[in-house]
């Protein structure tokens, strides 16, 4: 049981990093760009929408909410940002971004 999660788990990230490679080397043939400008692009985009949004909102979120209803009482979670996997999907996508910006910078 323990090996299959493993083993998808590992999927998932080898799919993280090939399709936004793939999805560059094809748009790279019709946009004369680099695969990397492009996969960077890509992989900047992921990260943009892989960011948990109870990071950012909460507190606004919260001064609504007590604007509207002053006897409410925020329940603090106990892990902010997802689950493990997220995280390491979220830095798996990061270091594909950090690989191709110092791919084009090299260039």
């Amino acid at each position: 049981m323990k090996n299959k999660r493993l083993k998808r788990q590992l999927l998932i990230c080898l799919l993280y990093i090939l399709i936004p490679l793939i999805i560059g080397a094809v748009a790279s043939l019709w946009i004369k760009l680099s695969i990397f400008t492009i996969t960077a692009i890509i992989y900047g985009i992921m990260l943009i929408f892989m960011i948990p949004s109870d990071v950012f909102f909460s507190s606004t979120l919260d001064y609504s909410i007590k604007s509207v209803n002053p006897s409410y009482k925020h329940e603090t979670p106990d892990y902010i940002g997802g689950t493990k996997q997220q995280l390491i999907n979220f830095a798996v996508v990061a270091l594909g971004l950090v690989a191709c910006l110092l791919l084009i910078w090299m260039n």
